[in-house]
């Protein structure tokens, strides 16, 4: 057995390689490759609520930063809890928790992706009833999450699909409200989330002849996820700050 040797002065100990002693100093992150890819994501949530919300209180309407802040603090935790999930492996119950805790972020960054539109771009009598009914839905997706966080990949795609494309029901006065290049904005963040949610359902076996280690299908549909936030915060940023 492969022993390590700690000397100091006179006085030395001897310990297994497979010593708790030894094991307790090492670190390995558990999902090397969903966890970069969701903290590129943060640290880029973070970098961009900055300059989001210096633009969004120079118009001195606290209504719309609030809208902001719930839109980019969404971004926030749900990379945040991504990474956090990707990268430790505490325990099976830790790892549990985390994991109802990354399920349920994906609701609320639906709900928060809903709130400047909700807010800014639909009348009341449209956008007040339509950000309820997000929220709404935010809350009991994450009720559901934390009580069967191991239901299928399909039914979770599921329930984030139909809950993000509700906006359909408005999709009429938004369009009157909103630019073209605006609404572009938005449906091609909807349609990129979309792909990201069928890929991570079906299990496709796009990586199944590449011998990629730390990059596969879960980390494409990260990519995936990234890529929609990035459209809508141009939406966000661009047109409704």
């Amino acid at each position: 057995m492969t022993t390590l040797s700690l000397q100091a002065g006179k006085s030395a100990k001897t310990f297994p390689s497979n010593s708790p002693a030894i094991k307790k100093t090492s670190f390995k992150v558990k999902d090397p490759g969903s966890a970069l890819t969701h903290f590129i994501g943060m640290v880029a949530a973070i970098i961009g609520a900055g300059p989001l919300l210096k633009k969004a209180a120079a118009g001195a309407n606290h209504a719309y930063l609030g809208a902001f802040t719930i839109f980019i603090l969404s971004m926030i935790c749900l990379y945040a809890a991504s990474t956090t999930y990707h990268t430790f492996d505490i325990s099976e119950s830790v790892n549990k928790v985390l994991r109802k805790i990354d399920h349920a972020m994906i609701f609320v960054l639906i709900a928060g992706s809903y709130t400047p539109i909700c807010m800014i771009v639909l009348p009341k009598t449209i956008g007040i009833p339509l950000l309820a009914t997000v929220w709404a839905v935010a809350i009991v997706g994450t009720i559901f999450k934390i009580c069967w966080i191991t239901c299928p990949h399909w039914l979770s795609s599921t329930l984030y699909i139909s809950m993000g494309w509700l906006v359909v029901f408005a999709f009429s006065p938004i369009m009157k409200n909103l630019s073209h290049a605006a609404f572009l904005w938005l449906l091609i963040g909807g349609i990129i989330y979309t792909v990201g949610g069928v890929i991570y359902a079906l299990k496709l076996p796009l990586f199944k002849h590449h011998n990629w280690k730390n990059f596969g299908n879960h980390e494409l549909f990260h990519c995936f996820v990234m890529a929609g936030s990035l459209c809508h915060y141009i939406l966000v940023y661009t047109y409704l700050a």
